[in-house]
């Protein structure tokens, strides 16, 4: 009797959802850590070919996407940031509004936004990339040439997405805080030019390092869905489409609920 049965036999539809939740998990843990195994097995860090690919994705995840988020930082900046400064000036001491931008730009708002833009942009475009290659045979042909699809296919994109993921997220938090700060100063108060130099001061060790692990799981998350999901086509084209919509959705799901679990952890 397989797993799927037994949870069928013991707690019914509930059971077989739980179950093949966790085993999909379960899946996705197994297919990163052999792809990032694949490649460091396979490449020396500073040879200029281990790295070659993972820059060219890097340069296509994070800087061919600086346009979308400077515009996008800057409407956060001009939005959320401004208003934070001005509401909370009213009701609070600027420690107040300090941890506030902090908790709310630095360390949701920014890493949530990213991610949105990297799964619709990068992670679309893997699984069709991916897809097109599964259905066309190429995967295959170069699995013939003993090409490792792990370590020349997965792993730069797992690494190059997470790297990207925190790029941007600082590209995207600096222009956000720094935008908003100066309006403050220019249409409120010119001291508001201070929450710069306080808001540096304010980045702890603590914090920095929830940032970086944030920004990094959401990339890594994100990469690893898309890669699992592009090679998982067969024999027809519609399945491109069908595993890309699948892949955003739970992308999605996972930043959800990663970044709740983090929320919480960082919180209590």
């Amino acid at each position: 009797m397989s797993v799927i049965q037994i949870a069928n036999t013991i707690t019914g539809w509930p059971g077989r959802k739980l179950i093949r939740h966790v085993l999909y998990v379960i899946n996705l843990m197994t297919f990163s850590t052999l792809a990032l195994r694949d490649w460091f097995s396979k490449n020396k860090i500073f040879e200029s070919r281990s790295y070659s690919t993972t820059v060219a994705q890097i340069i296509f995840t994070g800087v061919d996407a600086l346009p979308i988020i400077s515009f996008l930082a800057l409407a956060t900046g001009f939005t959320f940031t401004f208003r934070l400064i001005s509401i909370s000036s009213t009701f609070g001491g600027t420690d107040d509004i300090t941890n506030l931008l902090i908790s709310v730009i630095c360390l949701s708002a920014g890493p949530f936004l990213a991610a949105i833009i990297i799964i619709s942009r990068t992670g679309s475009a893997i699984v069709v990339d991916l897809g097109n290659m599964k259905l066309h045979g190429e995967i295959e042909a170069l699995e013939n040439l003993g090409v490792n699809i792990n370590n020349y296919l997965v792993a730069p994109r797992i690494i190059s997405t997470a790297i990207s993921q925190l790029a941007i997220t600082v590209y995207f938090t600096a222009i956000a805080l720094l935008s908003g700060i100066m309006l403050s100063a220019i249409f409120i108060n010119p001291s508001y030019f201070n929450f710069i130099l306080k808001i540096s001061n304010s980045f702890t060790p603590y914090l920095i390092s929830i940032f970086v692990i944030k920004n990094i799981i959401f990339g890594f998350v994100i990469a690893t869905i898309a890669c699992y999901n592009g090679l998982r086509v067969q024999n027809s084209a519609t399945e491109v489409p069908q595993r890309t919509t699948a892949s955003i959705v739970q992308s999605l799901s996972f930043v959800f609920i990663i970044d709740a679990l983090l929320t919480v952890a960082i919180f209590i």
